[in-house]
């Protein structure tokens, strides 16, 4: 594996060494960042989906509804 050098300002290191646990190495705790913020994409997506379906079947049921209420009318 490569190894690379990444320079950060104080205060980003700073925030890093709060984040990451005392045995944790600091690849450790970026690669659990990158990990949350993935995490959170993909909830963001399944919530946007999850209303996107439920707009779907409103209107499968306003068609039901309309369809129910001629048959009834009939």
């Amino acid at each position: 594996m490569e190894i690379t050098t990444v320079k950060l300002h104080k205060k980003t290191k700073s925030a890093l060494n709060k984040f990451k646990q005392n045995s944790e190495s600091y690849e450790d705790a970026i690669k659990k960042l990158i990990s949350k913020v993935e995490h959170e994409d993909k909830k963001s997506e399944l919530i946007e989906a999850y209303k996107n379906m439920n707009n779907q079947d409103i209107e499968i049921l306003e068609e039901w509804e309309t369809t129910s209420a001629e048959i009834e009318n009939e």
